[in-house]
């Protein structure tokens, strides 16, 4: 929803492209989001051959939604973050990088290369 939305032109070939997935996954999701009434799909006038997606009043609102609690999360940790010294901030990243690591390998067991 969150690329429909910001994507000039969406369309399952560029959905594809940025997640890095097949296109059948895309038209597999696209499909949901249509019969939840999500999206609707649309052509231009000058290309009737290609599908396009854009968001409907409830794509909308999901996706004003979902920007809320990116801002809220921000908001949140900004605060946490910036009570932090340069010394914790330099010793939590190889943290946070070791725990990446240990999530990126458990994806790939799970055969989920995609989301890593």
């Amino acid at each position: 929803i969150d690329f429909i939305e910001k994507m000039e032109d969406a369309n399952v070939t560029k959905l594809a492209n940025v997640f890095q997935v097949t296109r059948g996954a895309i038209s597999k999701v696209t499909k949901r989001l249509i019969e939840m009434g999500a999206i609707e799909r649309y052509q231009r006038p000058d290309n009737k051959k290609e599908i396009y997606f854009k968001l409907t009043d409830i794509g909308r609102e999901i996706y004003w939604e979902h920007e809320k609690m990116h801002q809220t999360r921000i908001e949140r940790d900004s605060g946490f973050f910036s009570q932090l010294s340069d010394e914790e901030k330099d010793n939590l990243i190889p943290i946070l990088n070791k725990i990446y690591g240990q999530i990126a390998e458990e994806l790939k067991k799970l055969g989920l290369d995609n989301y890593i």
